[in-house]
């Protein structure tokens, strides 16, 4: 038995070495095995592990790109009711996706904050406990925020 990527299925369909194609049940999912002139194979994932499909309809898919537009299907083996024992758990995802809410959660948080505290502002304007600045006392701060700036890059440094 010889395994399959999907470049050498595609490969072989074009050059006529596929006789047929089957998919074969296989716990909850179903594996695709062709049989070519020499021998029978296996389509296989890059890291050489059998592709299983736990839904037909994409197995379908995966062949008509390949070329091949008809097969057969052997559900002898095919137990649907296995697909919750035969999962496979995957820290890795559960953990990029607890970052990814977290993420999510902080910016949502930040949000409420920032419209909370611009909704403050303007209450206050209109209440008349903040005050807007005129022109020249916004000159005046940015004018001494320079100044404070410009000491900071010219004072030496405490090495």
């Amino acid at each position: 038995m010889q395994n399959l990527n999907l470049e050498q299925l595609k490969a072989a369909t074009a050059a006529g070495g596929v006789i047929g194609i089957t998919l074969r049940g296989d716990g909850a999912a179903f594996v695709v095995s062709v049989q070519t002139q020499r021998d029978e194979g296996i389509l296989v994932t890059s890291k050489k592990q059998p592709r299983r499909f736990a839904d037909p309809r994409k197995a379908l898919q995966v062949l008509r790109a390949t070329g091949w537009n008809e097969c057969r299907i052997d559900a002898t083996q095919w137990r649907p009711e296995a697909r919750d024992a035969e999962k496979v758990a995957r820290p890795d995802r559960s953990a990029a996706l607890k970052a990814a809410h977290e993420a999510a959660q902080a910016d949502a948080d930040y949000d409420r904050w920032f419209r909370a505290k611009a909704q403050a502002a303007i209450d206050g304007l209109a209440d008349g406990s903040n005050r807007l600045l005129t022109d020249e006392e916004v000159q005046a701060r940015r004018a001494a925020l320079r100044a404070r700036l410009q000491a900071m890059q010219t004072a030496p440094s405490a090495e």
